[in-house]
């Protein structure tokens, strides 16, 4: 594996496919396809209870730091004694599904049982439609839909869902993901909660809900009878994960939503993009990975070279867990167990003046940002590359990377698990999220109007930088 290449994974479902080793492979097929019908016997349930949690912490590159291990353990042990009668995988998931915050690390949690719901959907059932967004004073719907002459605006909060409290389904469901604050867990629920609402609470084909509109409450049925539809759908030919736009005569936009794509795609579009940037002459550019979960280095890497005067690095220092898996062959890497550590001394030289952005740029960032996102953001804060905006990223600033797959021995529900920790380009271990250099919250006002506050912080900062010069 070439160097400058880290292998992240974010909270938005980036799996990579293609891989030929078990330990890499997401969603590899069961052993046994008839597992998904039948009952696991409970000594085998508290088995793999056992595994799990074993699993993780001899795979970890710093699991001390990230969990409390006596804690999990005690948690694990009071699971185990619940478990006296046998249950399918769907079943045991709900139960031990619990533990993954317990980890605190976005890239280590189990997985949900992808093959029950694949089937689920093949078969043509419906899992909620409507995408959500969080906010610190509740749930909000997040784009506007219709179905008829009935609107549901972004912006609507939501209050419940089939009678049960939109907040008591996240302060439970956050407890099934990883990530290593609260507020990441769930920003990573709204961004799964089709599939956390069935593998949590099995709802499914029928969502009756309840959302305050502008101060009105309204009882909003939802089934595969009412096709609400997002407005202003894009158009075939867009990606709504990229996008660039200009704001004002002086300011361009520039969303970032995944690094989880082919590199050579991105760097076609980061090139186009940057082309036109410099052929508006524009003076502030301001760059979205709000919404990103991550992806890889590489792509993250080949933006920040485009808005970079001198040589700089994605990372300081980088360290490895040996397991089973990526010891290598006859054990060429060290024994299992042992932490390797290098300095990272691959530094990047800036992209070629005719595509580079020599302007201000601001980077917004939210909880959401994870992953290679944050990689990206504390490196264009360490090389004094941009100005970050918004809220403090929910994932820590020293980034967990490559993650290892195994399964649990009896039910075969399958374990994401970090095995190297990033240290970001000046080489602070503080834990903790990033904090960017103008901290903004929306409110209440701003998210009912459609306005949004960070994109709005930044243009009143470049008036006040235009002023300065």
């Amino acid at each position: 594996m070439h160097k400058t290449m880290i292998a992240l994974c974010g909270v938005a479902f980036l799996f990579m496919t293609g891989c030929t080793s078990q330990h890499l492979d997401i969603f590899p097929e069961l052993r046994n396809p008839d597992l998904t019908d039948v009952k696991i016997a409970p000594e085998q349930l508290r088995e793999d209870v056992d595994a799990f949690v074993s699993g993780i912490i001899e795979r970890h590159p710093d699991v001390a730091t990230y969990a409390e291990i006596a804690a999990i353990h005690q948690q694990a042990t009071r699971l185990k004694s619940s478990l006296t009668e046998p249950l399918t995988r769907v079943e045991f998931f709900r139960k031990v599904g619990a533990l993954s915050h317990l980890f605190n690390d976005g890239h280590t949690f189990l997985i949900w049982p992808y093959q029950e719901y694949q089937h689920l959907k093949e078969n043509g059932a419906l899992v909620f439609p409507l995408a959500l967004d969080i906010f610190s004073d509740g749930v909000y719907i997040k784009y506007d839909y219709f179905f008829k002459d009935q609107q549901l605006p972004k912006g609507a909060k939501l209050i419940s869902i089939n009678n049960m409290d939109i907040l008591d389904i996240f302060a439970d469901a956050q407890e099934y993901v990883g990530g290593e604050t609260d507020i990441l867990r769930k920003h990573v629920v709204a961004e799964r909660f089709p599939v956390m609402l069935w593998a949590m609470y099995g709802i499914t084909d029928a969502f009756t809900l309840k959302v305050d509109i502008s101060g009105q409450q309204h009882v909003l049925h939802v089934d595969a009878k009412t096709d609400w539809k997002k407005k202003d759908a894009l158009e075939n030919n867009e990606n709504s994960d990229f996008k660039y736009q200009l704001l004002n005569k002086e300011t361009g936009y520039l969303k970032i939503a995944t690094f989880d794509v082919s590199p050579d795609w991105f760097e076609n579009y980061i090139e186009q993009t940057f082309r036109t940037i410099k052929q508006q002459k524009i003076k502030h550019l301001i760059i979205d990975i709000r919404e990103n979960g991550g992806g890889n280095t590489d792509t993250s890497t080949y933006l920040a070279q485009h808005i970079a005067s001198s040589p700089f690095r994605m990372i300081s220092s980088m360290r490895e867990r040996l397991n089973t898996d990526n010891r290598g062959l006859f054990n060429y890497r060290g024994e299992v167990g042992e932490v390797l550590q290098e300095d990272w001394n691959d530094w990047v030289a800036p992209a070629d003046e005719e595509t580079r952005f020599t302007g201000n740029t601001y980077v917004l960032i939210s909880p959401l940002s994870y992953s290679s996102a944050i990689v990206f953001a504390t490196a264009v804060q360490d090389n004094n590359l941009a100005t970050l905006v918004g809220r403090e990223t929910g994932g820590y600033a020293n980034q967990t990377a490559q993650g290892n797959l195994f399964n649990l021995p009896n039910s075969e529900l399958r374990v994401y698990v970090a095995t190297r920790l990033l240290v970001r380009p000046s080489g602070s271990l503080r834990v903790g999220g990033v904090v960017p250099d103008i901290r903004v919250e929306a409110t209440y006002e701003q998210i009912t109007a459609g306005i949004d506050a960070d994109i709005k912080a930044a243009i009143e900062h470049t008036t006040h930088v235009t002023g300065l010069k």
